[in-house]
């Protein structure tokens, strides 16, 4: 606030008249611009701050997009990569697979006639066990329900018949029948 001795001084320099107001108007645009040329000059500072703040935030900002942009490249190399040893290792398991279902599809004559006799023995000991004991005694051991333990009776039977008509239909001598050996 000022002084009554400047408010007076100020007050004489205001005469009424026109030429003295415009002056007047003149003396107040000159002060309100040297005190706007004085607040510029006091927030020069402040706005040099704010400038090398705004640079600061930029560089750390710029420095997290890059670790962000890092991190999903290396997301992306992951996931390629990944997808890579799956398609790798799915070929493997086909190829694997399509070499189990060969080799289980082309037996030896040797594993053929050793199957076909261990087929027969199984067929045999189904029938025999049938013979002392009913398809429900028969059902848990081998771990099926009384329904299908009696169609493996039956199935045995006709495989025994089948066989023992195929046997028969072979040439052989009358002394001595030839059985196949179990292993």
């Amino acid at each position: 606030m000022a002084s009554t001795s400047q408010s007076a001084s100020r007050r004489s320099l205001r005469p009424h008249t026109t030429p003295n107001v415009r002056e007047n108007a003149r003396r107040q645009r000159e002060r309100l611009l040297a005190r706007q040329a004085e607040l510029e000059a006091l927030a020069g500072p402040i706005h040099e701050a704010t400038d090398k703040l705004s640079k600061l935030e930029a560089a750390v900002a710029s420095r997290a997009q890059a670790r962000l942009k890092k991190i999903e490249r290396l997301e992306q190399t992951r996931d390629r990569r990944i997808k890579k040893i799956q398609e790798e290792y799915a070929a493997k398991i086909a190829e694997i697979q399509r070499e189990m279902k060969a080799s289980t599809e082309t037996l030896t004559p040797q594993e053929r006639e050793q199957e076909s006799s261990l087929l027969r023995e199984y067929a045999e000991a189904i029938v025999t066990f049938s013979r002392s004991a009913s398809a429900s005694e028969l059902a848990p051991l081998l771990g099926v329900s009384t329904r299908e333990a009696k169609t493996l009776i039956l199935q045995a039977k006709a495989d025994l018949g089948a066989a023992d008509v195929a046997g028969s239909d072979a040439p052989s001598s009358d002394d001595q029948q030839t059985v196949p050996a179990a292993s």
